[in-house]
């Protein structure tokens, strides 16, 4: 294949968004994938393909035409190219080890690029000579958004990040550069550069810390002491390094501005630009910064995601407030991109809109704006900044002119979106792309111009070209194939549309002649629809790609057709679920026109599904996975292979060739060749079939002809990192090939293109003359079809999608139709006749196999309408036999009825309900069964925990008569590591005991000894287990103070002689002499050994309170077990008595037996217990054997029976069994009257009668004992209840007490770990202070070099500047022996002359055309511009210096011409020393620049180093300083309680006689106070009682004068009087009150006889009112007619006014005049009317009878 040529890029589109830049006054550049594009204004375009390995970032200098590309590849180089030549200028290397991602230019000849990782360095370069200046080292945690150069100065760049803002200050000594940074400081404070400086918050309102108040530690000292340790966060923290400086980015959670844009002033300030749309202006010169501006807050805008809740809970007020315009505003995202103009700021973004900014004055206000509609990525001025260019993500390129809102000029529309194909049409003339957002477009193939587009609103999947029409064919995503008419491919229309599934469409391929178009989806069918416009593009049948139970997504679909016009498909597909494993299956068939003419006999039904024998359809599996196919003559086949990436060649097999098992069969690869790099790909086949070309992941494009496979022509259009090539085709004649990207650029290669010079080799042109020919005749094949079938394209009307897609308003839904055909069944059913199922109708979105489905439908009613029919007769019998059968079960006795599950006949249908029902309870049981066991195992998690690891289980003793409660303590077993750290401890402290009384036995003199050991021996005496509860708190039995709980207070330390035993550890079970004094905790292990003594005492304690709650909780068991013996008697007396009493039956509740919560009981749950059947049998066996042992046992008991017989069925007489025996009557007193009695009777029946009475006697006598005994047992459990309950309340006391210590010494613990835990903040801070000591030394030690080898450099240069000098003032010297040869005065002429120098250029404002251009930077140029203007100023003013005419007269022309070399080279020189001048003064700046640094480190060390010896000194001081934990009465303590506890750092312990002494001395002075005060309240009291004595008097005084006059003034009314006089008066009442009931009953007649009349009258007034209303309409409609009559005649009276007579008029005027004074009088006189009328109702008002009771 490399023997044909070439292939040369001709053209690239695509634009993506990225960076636009001016490279010329009228040229655009910007990426175009792997190319570089260049757009001129008036729309020329070219094309320049990047030669390296990947493209990476770009950069353009349009001062000096040339741009920058970075590769992307391992140690990437830059190439800088000159346009318009495209020159290679230089190449820079050693830049990045990976890649760079950012490059940029300044205005001079220097360019600066940013590396990505690992090193994220700034790199500066000189373009020019290619050369390496410097690198500079940027932070790895935040990426640069945006950097760029000081135009007016290159020596300053600023580089922003999302948390940081840094200028960089480039400075130079000779040929060395250094970057060094500042930082950008917010606020007043000037922070270093190593300072982390926050940038502010993006709400202003929000208040936010002082920088320097982040420094400030902000843990409050809880040490009672004046003197604390104050360490900063990131030492509390534990962190050293870079974590240490990161913990306030970490911990901050203020949404702050951040940094995207930029773009510097003249005069060297900065103006920043935020992703939430906030304006920074930073100083150039004090590196100030300040955020000018913010974005409002705007409200919601109707459009926005608010509820209905939300909505109606806003008052009318709010709602009619308007919004202001968001476009003078500038929001979120609008100020991404800026540009500095002379005008103003100009900013863009994702709104879409350029707004003006003018930042001069004090207020940000908008200017100009103009809208254009897409978010804006891009942005640049050109040279001349009377143009803006602005990119777009969309793919668009605008022109705008600043000043000109109406000049917007869109000079690209490329759209975005990726591509999904590509196609050509017939007369390779144009090609087709297709996006995915349903974009066509169509392209010139020459040029690469886009001439048309359109949308067609619905996403897309494929596209295809016809060969024969200029026909496009579209698959979308809901299943269409759209078919556009191209035929004009200016105005694309849409002219059919078929629904054929009902997913995308993923392939469209064409037929080679265009007669058939097939379609493939990821449901597996194969569409084989007619291409052709006179068909109207109809479907004609398909099939499916199965192998029995294989069936996947279709991945590739090929065809081609031989002589015989036999269409060979080939279908790959992937089963196995994995789209990137590549198809593993493979489907052929063949069409025939035979086939095609009798589908119905070559199809299995009216669905038209292909037969496979009449396809000769095969379907096998691949041996290797592979991408893509094409086939080609002699059922050739070529894939791409998954494994390897090699190009395989298959022979498919015919179908007689194949086993009869194809399961076994695997098609093997006939031979393979060179692939891609990458895996994945598609391979496509030239339009004569005779080569070959793959592409894929890899990016590349391989082509290689069929005879020829070993050789390839790549190239490379596409990034593999994007994703490479997407897709690819051919042109008609194979001499295009065009390729898309996932990066969304379309490319176009040609083979040798006529720009190039190049031409095909011998060999490429017989191969090229071949495609071309092969495309002739096929065209000329075509022609006469092509011709008809355009002659019917051009006569297709155009088609939307609406016309099917549109919900029409009477579509009824799915769920409606299922709704009424079931009412028409039920109503069938309920009238018993036979209901026939409608006829279906297709949907209006159904597919073209749904339609034919229904087709086929229809097809079969017809067919078998009879045979339903009698069906149907015969299930309505069968339904009235059930019926009746139904009815007669009905009728049936319960026993002989069947269930209702009997009659179905279904009997599938309800083994299927059975078996879901069994599936659904399996599904339930198995959830209950998973979330048992997770509870389960919950329960035993929290059962070891909390119940099988504790030795001592937690448990508690209640009380009987009332609620308290006493716990014990639950312990866990000590761990062995723990034991052995105890012993440990002890040990150790044991042995430093024993050391310490030796050195004091050592040093104490004899008699002290003696002493110390009669004191030991007298406080070593037993003391008391139990504290005495009425003892105050921290008191002894003796009123002492207790300093401590256990004894960790050395007392004879301040004075005070405390033994162990009388401290409250010791009295618990705590004390031990182990203890560390308190003012001994220094050393860090003494600490740590005092915390495990303490928590060994809390141990102690606790196993001592538990001994004791043990015997509490035996002590009840042993009470409630007497209290149930005695229980047992109480009940028997109660059962003799026939008592209602209740018995107190006292047990152990579930705190005081919590084992009894691991168990459940059968009574304690609610539910039925569920039995398996298994289960159930068991019981029932059970029951059924204990039943028959019963039944045994009953039979014959000989026991029972004899102790029955013998004794009584007892075996011992008891008192209370013989007294509920009665006495036994004698017969003859129930048989004889008592008259009849014989003597012995009568003696018998008294007999009887005292036995009875001794009988009841005794009964009572016993009943009274039964009850005695009853209260003294209960008496006796109420007491032993309430003696348990002292017991309870005894150990409850000393339960507080003991939690009481144990807190004490838990506090205790705490406060030792608090201080360990700030030793080991000091030790952190500590380490982290000589890290930074070691780092500054490392710092000073590199700048002390740097200063070193600066003043070295410095020396050196001045040395050679020095002897310069000398040589200039040498050669001035030299003058008059160099013009010896002439006279003294021509000497002193030419010395003159020679003297005389140029002025120097001035570059003022109005230089040029400087001062009308709109550039901002044109009064200020670059210091390149500056020194070339310069040069050639001084060029041009020699040569003038130097012209004939200058010279003086006598001077011959050699002496002139040697003047003027002379002088050029003293020129040159003092030239030379004022630039060698500039540079010493450079050096020895930068010399001192690097001084001030050596020093600055120099002080930062020192600063270290005070910090360090103040934080030892705070260390010694902590450690010092010790905390003592005392014990003390709540009234004994005399300071000011704070918000939360005391507050001791001002405070002093003193002894409490002190106290006592100045309480008795105070409580003396007010007890003389009280008594004095006493006999004062005595004496007032006196005085107030005898002034309210007085006050009594008069107020009884004023009573009875009230009362008297009372009585005088009292009135006696006719009422009164008539109730005096009036013997009947309440007679009188009821009569009077019998006449107002008969008056109201008229009234109430009369009233209803008025209203009845009133409601007539209101009837008759509405006939009325409606007889006006319609009078009144006529009347209107007369008015209109009326008004337009005289409208007309006004018309013609103002038409016909000029010609009429004056007179006339004045009448007229008159006439109006006194008409109107009429009208004015007569409203006059109405007025004056209704207020006479007014005064008439007042005065008749007045006058008005007023029914008002008078009193008398």
């Amino acid at each position: 294949m490399d023997q044909i040529g070439n292939l040369e890029l001709s053209w690239a589109q695509g634009y993506s968004g990225g960076k636009a830049n001016y490279i010329d006054k009228d040229v655009i550049c910007y990426l175009c994938g792997h190319n570089i594009k260049f757009v001129a204004e008036d729309g020329a375009e070219t094309v320049f393909n990047f030669p390296g390995e990947g493209v990476g970032p770009f950069a353009a200098h349009s001062l000096s035409r040339c741009f920058a590309v970075a590769e992307q590849c391992l140690n990437p180089k830059i190439y800088v190219f000159v346009y318009p030549t495209f020159r290679k200028l230089s190449i820079l290397e050693n830049g990045a080890k990976l890649e760079y991602s950012q490059l940029f230019f300044s205005s001079s000849d220097f360019l600066c690029s940013l590396s990505g990782i690992p090193e994220f360095e700034l790199t500066l370069w000189n373009f020019q000579n290619g050369s390496k200046l410097c690198t500079f080292a940027l932070s790895r945690e935040n990426i640069p958004t945006s950097l760029s150069f000081n135009p007016g100065n290159w020596r300053q760049l600023c580089v922003t990040t999302e948390k940081t803002i840094s200028m960089l200050t480039i400075e130079q000594s000779d040929k060395y550069y250094v970057m060094q940074p500042s930082v950008v400081q917010f606020g007043k404070f000037n922070w270093p550069y190593n300072r982390r400086v926050r940038l502010p918050p993006t709400d202003p309102d929000i208040e936010e810390e002082d920088e320097r108040d982040r420094e400030i530690p902000t843990r409050a000292s809880t040490r009672m002491t004046r003197y604390t340790v104050d360490v900063p966060k990131a030492a509390k923290a534990g962190l050293v390094g870079e974590m240490a400086e990161q913990l306030d980015d970490i911990q901050d959670q203020t949404d702050r501005v951040k940094p995207v844009s930029q773009i510097w002033t003249p005069i060297g300030d900065l103006y920043i630009g935020c992703k939430g749309g906030q304006l920074i202006k930073v100083d150039g010169e004090t590196h100030k910064a300040q955020v000018i501006y913010y974005p409002p807050k705007v409200p919601d805008t109707p459009g926005s995601r608010m509820s209905s809740a939300g909505i109606q809970r806003e008052s009318m007020v709010d709602m009619k407030q308007p919004v202001e315009d968001v476009s003078d505003m500038l929001l979120e995202g609008s100020v991404n991109c800026i540009g500095l103009h002379k005008r103003g700021l100009y900013c863009a973004g994702t709104d879409g809109t350029v707004r003006l900014v003018d930042v001069k004055s004090s207020d940000v206000n908008i200017i100009e704006k103009c809208h254009i509609g897409v978010p804006v990525t891009s942005m640049a001025f050109s040279p001349s900044y009377r143009h803006l260019v602005l990119g777009s993500s969309h793919g668009t390129l605008h022109l705008y002119e600043p000043g000109a809102p109406d000049s917007l000029k869109l000079l690209k529309d490329l759209h975005h979106g990726l591509f999904v194909g590509i196609s050509c049409l017939p007369g390779n003339e144009h090609c087709v792309t297709a996006r995915e957002g349903g974009e066509l477009q169509v392209w010139s193939i020459d040029k690469g111009h886009l001439v048309s587009s359109y949308n067609v609103g619905v996403p897309v999947f494929s596209i295809a070209c016809s060969p024969m029409l200029h026909v496009c064919a579209l698959g979308t995503a809901g299943g269409f194939i759209y078919y556009l008419d191209l035929t004009n491919v200016e105005e694309p229309r849409l002219i059919q549309g078929v629904k054929v599934y009902e997913g995308p469409v993923m392939q469209l391929v064409y037929q080679d002649e265009g007669r058939y178009l097939l379609s493939a989806s990821e449901e597996g069918h194969i569409f084989i629809i007619d291409g052709r416009a006179t068909e109207n593009f109809k479907p004609l049948a398909h099939t499916e790609t199965c192998m029995e139970d294989a069936k996947g997504e279709i991945q590739a679909v090929t065809t081609y057709t031989d002589a015989k016009n036999t269409m060979s498909v080939v279908v790959t597909h992937n089963t196995s679920g994995n789209k990137r494993m590549g198809a593993n299956c493979l489907t052929t068939f063949e069409v025939s026109d035979d086939v095609m003419r009798d589908l119905r006999y070559n199809c299995n039904s009216l669905k038209y599904d292909f037969k496979d024998k009449s396809i000769k359809k095969v379907s096998v599996k691949l041996a290797v996975p592979s991408y893509g196919a094409a086939i080609s003559e002699g059922n050739t086949m070529f894939t791409m292979a998954q494994n390897n990436k090699a190009v395989q060649q298959h022979t498919l097999p015919r179908l007689e060739e194949l086993p009869k098992d194809l399961r076994k069969f695997r098609l093997e690869p006939v031979s393979e060749f060179q692939g891609h790099q990458l895996p994945g790909g598609r391979v496509l086949l030239s339009p004569h079939h005779k080569w070959l070309a793959t592409y894929g992941a890899d990016g590349s494009v391989l082509l290689r002809t069929i005879g020829q496979m070993d050789k390839t022509v790549c190239i490379t259009p596409h990034d593999y990192r994007i994703g490479g090539v997407k897709c690819m085709a051919f042109g008609e004649d194979s001499q295009n090939i065009f390729t898309t990207g996932y990066d969304g650029v379309l490319t176009c290669y040609s083979w040798n293109p006529p720009l190039t010079g190049r031409s095909y080799t011998p060999t490429g042109s017989g191969k090229a003359k071949s495609a071309i020919e092969a495309a002739r005749a096929k065209k000329s094949r075509l022609m006469t079809s092509q011709k008809e079938e355009n002659e019917h394209l051009a006569n297709m009307a155009d088609w939307t999608p609406e016309d099917i897609m549109r919900p029409s308003s009477d579509k009824i839904p799915p769920m409606s139709r299922e709704e009424k055909e079931k009412v028409k069944r039920d109503e069938a059913l309920e009238r018993d006749e036979i209901y026939k199922t409608p006829t279906p109708v297709p949907e209006p979105d159904a597919t073209w196999l749904q339609v034919q489905e229904l087709e086929s439908f229809k097809e079969e009613d017809k067919q078998y309408a009879d045979v339903k029919k009698n069906l149907r007769v015969s299930i309505r019998d069968m339904r009235r036999t059930l019926q009746s059968m139904l009815k007669n079960n009905e009728t049936l006795p319960e026993i002989e009825q069947l269930n209702r599950h009997e009659f179905d006949l279904d009997i599938e249908e309800q083994l299927r309900l059975q078996a879901e029902a069994d599936q659904e309870v399996e599904r339930v049981r198995e959830e209950i069964e998973f979330e048992n066991l997770a509870k389960m195992y919950l329960r035993e998690m929290i059962k070891r925990e909390c119940w099988d690891d504790m030795v001592v289980k937690g448990r508690a003793v209640q009380a009987f008569n009332s609620n308290l409660e006493v716990s014990n303590f639950p312990m866990r077993e000590r761990l062995p590591e723990t034991v052995k750290l105890i012993e440990k401890v002890t040990k150790r402290r044991q042995v430093e005991i024993a050391e310490a009384k030796a050195l004091d036995d050592r040093h104490i003199p004899m008699p002290k000894r003696k002493a110390r050991k009669e004191l030991i021996e007298t406080t070593s005496k037993p003391a008391p287990t139990t504290a005495d509860d009425e003892l105050g708190e921290g008191e002894d039995d003796e009123g002492r103070e207790q300093p401590s709980t256990t004894g960790s207070l050395v007392a004879d330390t301040i004075g005070y002689n405390i033994s162990v035993t009388d401290i409250l550890g010791a009295q618990y079970g705590g004390g031990s002499e182990l203890f560390y004094s308190q003012f001994e905790l220094h050393s860090r292990e003494q600490k740590i050994n005092q915390i495990v003594l303490l928590e060994d005492a809390i141990y102690r304690i606790k196993q001592v309170f538990n001994k004791d709650f043990d015997e509490l909780f035996i002590k009840k068991e042993q009470e409630i077990g007497k209290i149930k013996e005695k229980n047992k008697r109480i009940r028997k007396i109660i059962a003799d008595l026939d008592l209602a009493e209740e018995v107190i039956e006292p047990s152990m509740g579930v705190a005081e037996k919590p084992e009894t919560l691991l168990t459940v009981e059968d009574d304690e749950v609610k539910v039925e217990r569920y039995y398996t059947p298994e289960q159930r049998k068991a019981i029932e066996k059970k029951e059924k054997e204990e039943e028959e042992r019963r039944a045994r046992e009953r039979g014959d008991n000989q026991r029972e029976r004899a102790l029955n017989q013998m004794m009584g069925g007892v075996l011992e007489i008891k008192k209370e069994d013989e007294l509920k025996k009665d006495v036994p009557k004698p017969a003859f007193m129930t048989q004889k009257d008592e008259n009849d009695w014989s003597e012995e009777e009568q003696k018998l029946a008294k007999d009887y009668e005292k036995k009875v009475k001794d009988l009841q006697e005794e009964r009572e006598k016993y009943r009274k004992q039964l009850e005695t005994e009853l209260r003294k047992n209960q008496s006796l459990i109420q007491e032993g209840m309430a003696g348990f309950d002292e017991m309870l309340n005894t150990v409850f006391m000393k339960k507080i007490k003991v939690m009481m210590v144990i807190y004490q010494e838990e506090l205790k613990i705490l406060r030792l770990r608090y201080s360990l835990l700030v030793e080991e903040e000091l030790e952190t801070r500590e380490s982290e202070l000589n890290r930074l000591v070691e780092h500054k030394k490392h710092l000073k030690t590199l700048a002390t070099q740097a200063v070193m080898e600066t003043r070295k450099n410095v020396d050196n240069y001045r040395e050679q500047y020095d002897i310069l000098l000398a040589e200039d003032k040498v050669m001035d010297k030299a003058f008059k022996r160099e013009f010896n040869d002439v006279s003294a005065v021509q000497q002193d002429q030419l010395y003159r002359l020679f003297k005389r120098r140029p002025r120097a250029l001035k570059i003022t404002r109005g230089e040029g055309d400087n001062i009308t251009l709109p550039n901002p930077f044109a009064d200020r140029p670059s210091t390149a511009r500056q020194n070339a203007q310069s040069k050639a100023y001084m060029d041009q003013a020699m040569d003038d210096l130097d012209k004939q005419s200058n010279c003086p007269e006598g001077v011959e022309p050699q002496v002139w011409e040697r003047l003027c070399m002379y002088r050029r080279q003293k020129v040159e020189n003092e030239n030379l020393l004022k630039l060698r001048a500039h540079i010493l003064a450079e050096m020895q700046q930068f010399q001192q620049k690097r001084q001030e640094e050596d020093d600055q480190l120099k002080n930062d060390i020192d600063s270290i180093g005070e910090q360090l010896n103040k934080l030892r000194d705070d260390r010694t001081r902590f450690n010092l300083n010790l905390e003592v934990q005392l014990l003390l009465k709540q009234g004994q303590v005399e300071v000011d309680a704070g918000s939360f506890i005391h507050d001791y750092k001002d405070s002093a312990l003193i002894h409490r006689n002190v106290v006592e002494d100045l309480n008795g001395t105070i409580k003396q002075l007010g007890e003389s106070k009280i008594a004095s005060m006493v006999e004062s309240k005595d004496f007032r009291k006196g005085i107030i009682q005898l002034e309210w004595e007085h006050k009594k008097m008069l107020m009884v005084i004023e009573d009875l004068q009230n009362k008297m006059k009372d009585v005088q003034f009292m009135k006696v009314t006719r009422e009164i009087q008539l109730f005096l006089n009036s013997p009947d008066y309440e007679g009188r009442k009821s009569e009077e009150v019998g006449k107002l009931e008969l008056t109201i009953l008229q009234q109430k007649r009369i009233h209803e006889k008025t209203l009845d009349d009133k409601n007539k009258s209101l009837r008759d007034l509405e006939r009325t009112i409606k007889q006006k209303e319609n009078d009144n309409e006529q009347l209107l409609k007369e008015l209109e007619d009326l008004n337009v009559s005289v409208h007309e005649r006004r018309h013609i009276e103002q038409v016909n006014a000029d010609r009429r007579s004056d007179a006339g008029s004045e009448k007229r005027y008159q006439e109006i005049v006194q008409r109107r004074k009429l009208v004015d009088l007569a409203k006059a006189q109405a007025q004056e009317v209704a207020v006479l009328r007014a005064e008439v109702e007042r005065l008749r008002m007045r006058t008005f009878p007023a029914l008002v009771q008078v009193e008398h």
